[in-house]
């Protein structure tokens, strides 16, 4: 690494350091009103109103990452260019890309850091926040039934009802997948026609079953079966919108192969597993945009920075909302659906990247 690659890297990192540490800050203080109310009422004390917060940081880093990146990216590039090093280094015949090239190498590898977020910390911070705030489903208006119900169970078991109530405790045709520790290999396949939850002992007693070892390539039926594993509450099948936020990325792969073998509706499963790998991305992405933008001198380049900053990050999380709405509406496959901001936003960082070399 050259000195002027290293004079331009540092410049990089600390600024969206700066850039991290700011909107961090925004986010936190936005969750603080809330907390004061939980501990006000009495749903937790001041050390797990600590860990409450703290368990909201991954969540917080992964979605603030992409305007930090390109907030430090328009800064770095920004300053350079109001004290005309960004002239000198082209009239000197260094090209723009080159100027750029190992800040766009820090935001790929900062994209890779927020892919193992978003796949190892952000499932268990979810849960652990819950965990604090005593929620789960309890705290969600939950239906009375629901049709083509899918949990993906607390050990390796996949279930898919065709109608469950929960008021009845009872369900319909239901399935279930029992997967190796792996959560890779299908094991077994048990349906039953009917069944009842006794939440006294917290069981199923499911009535007309049949059983399918896999493994074993045998198959046989029962006229009841009542088995401890087998004790998911029926509210858990109500409220499916948990579930994704709880696994990482294999078990999202895993789960999506089992529900397709159910025949069940598999799109919140592909939304969740688009949104955490495209989003992960939106770092490296957004990075062309960051650097090029700040590539001009401009007068009050500082307030001018922030406010594009701004702008095109939101710009950005609202063609993901649209394009999330409208793959959840069937429109678009939900996978493409979730690339198609950094498509946009790649080709629109390329294009300024372009124009930054004149």
């Amino acid at each position: 690494m050259k000195r002027i690659d290293r004079y331009i890297t540092i410049n990089f990192i600390k600024s969206v350091v700066l850039s991290l540490f700011g909107f961090i800050n925004i986010f936190i203080l936005s969750q603080l009103f809330k907390v004061i109310r939980y501990v006000t009422e009495g749903r937790f004390g001041g050390v797990d109103a600590v860990y409450y917060i703290l368990s909201l940081l991954p969540d917080i880093i992964i979605k603030v990452m992409p305007l930090a990146v390109l907030l430090g990216g328009l800064m770095t590039i920004s300053k350079m260019a109001s004290s005309l090093e960004i002239i000198a280094l082209k009239t000197s015949g260094i090209s723009f890309r080159r100027i750029v090239t190992f800040p766009i190498l820090i935001a790929f590898l900062i994209s890779m850091g927020v892919y193992y977020m978003n796949d190892r910390v952000y499932p268990a911070s979810i849960k652990k926040s819950r965990e604090i705030k005593k929620g789960g489903y309890e705290d969600i208006k939950l239906p009375e039934s629901r049709k083509k119900a899918f949990l993906r169970g607390k050990d390796n078991y996949v279930y898919y009802a065709e109608s469950i109530n929960r008021i009845t405790s009872t369900v319909v045709n239901i399935e279930i997948l029992e997967l190796d520790s792996n959560f890779e290999k299908l094991t077994k396949i048990i349906t039953a026609e009917k069944g009842s939850y006794d939440r006294e002992n917290k069981i199923w007693k499911f009535e007309n079953v049949t059983i399918n070892n896999l493994e074993k390539n045998s198959s046989y039926t029962l006229p009841v079966l009542q088995d401890v594993r087998y004790d998911e509450e029926p509210e858990r099948f109500l409220a499916p919108n948990i579930t994704p936020k709880l696994l990482t990325i294999k078990e999202l792969r895993s789960t999506l192969g089992a529900i397709k073998q159910t025949g069940g509706n598999s799109r919140e499963i592909l939304m969740e597993l688009g949104n955490r790998t495209s989003f992960s991305f939106a770092s490296f992405v957004v990075s062309f945009l960051g650097l090029s933008l700040g590539s001009r001198y401009v007068r009050g380049a500082s307030a001018v920075s922030v406010a594009m900053s701004i702008g095109l990050g939101y710009g950005y999380y609202i063609v993901q909302a649209s394009m999330e709405a409208v793959s959840m509406g069937g429109v678009l496959h939900p996978f493409i659906g979730a690339w198609i901001p950094n498509v946009l936003f790649l080709g629109l960082g390329i294009y300024t990247m372009y124009r930054a070399e004149y």
